[in-house]
């Protein structure tokens, strides 16, 4: 009986403690205006290899978040497939995920497609120093595979954060990304980062 008390202590402590699950549009990393990826256009990453930012004329909503396209085609190629074009990981830094499971403010024109799938990386100044997240992204592998196990470890951390198992944290390397971040969560009426 007492052994019964005992799991029933434990699994009653367990169930208060797990978070509900989120969707990705709660965890998303919107930028000035509300906008993922801070206005730029997913589609270009993928069909002109680079960060454009895109229009607010050319606008797609896709689960609850807002995405700027540069122009109408790329409006509807993104309106037909969504999944495609997203970044992964809410638009954070992918490379944050891999190691600590916690969040950073990806910088829009430091990125990578890999497997088909938009991966952003934080790139600033970090106590004076000036840090490439793409550099050090790739520093971490030797080959493809290599570089598909750090994307699992990546998308493993993620699953974790949008299923209520880890609580997120968002980690801060400058006081700009910061104040950027809570700049828009309070545009919005929603709970700043500390």
């Amino acid at each position: 009986m007492r052994s019964y008390a005992l799991i029933l202590a434990v699994v009653m402590l367990f169930g208060a403690c797990a978070r509900e699950p989120t969707t990705t549009a709660e965890l998303q990393r919107l930028g000035p205006d509300n906008v993922a990826i801070d206005g730029y256009s997913p589609v270009s990453y993928f069909e002109r290899d680079k960060a454009e930012k895109g229009s607010p004329e050319f606008v797609v909503l896709h689960e609850g978040v807002t995405y700027w396209l540069t122009d109408a085609v790329q409006a509807e190629k993104f309106a037909a497939e969504p999944q495609r074009y997203a970044p992964a990981h809410g638009g954070w830094c992918s490379l944050m995920l891999t190691g600590s499971g916690n969040l950073a403010v990806a910088n829009p024109r430091s990125f990578k497609i890999v497997d088909d799938r938009l991966l952003l990386f934080w790139s600033g100044d970090f106590q004076g120093q000036p840090i490439d997240g793409l550099r050090n992204w790739e520093s971490k592998f030797g080959d493809a595979g290599e570089e598909r196990e750090l994307l699992g470890r990546a998308d493993r951390a993620w699953q974790e954060l949008l299923s209520g198992s880890k609580k997120e944290k968002v980690v801060f390397f400058n006081p700009r990304d910061a104040e950027r971040v809570n700049d828009a969560r309070r545009a919005v009426g929603e709970k700043t980062y500390e």
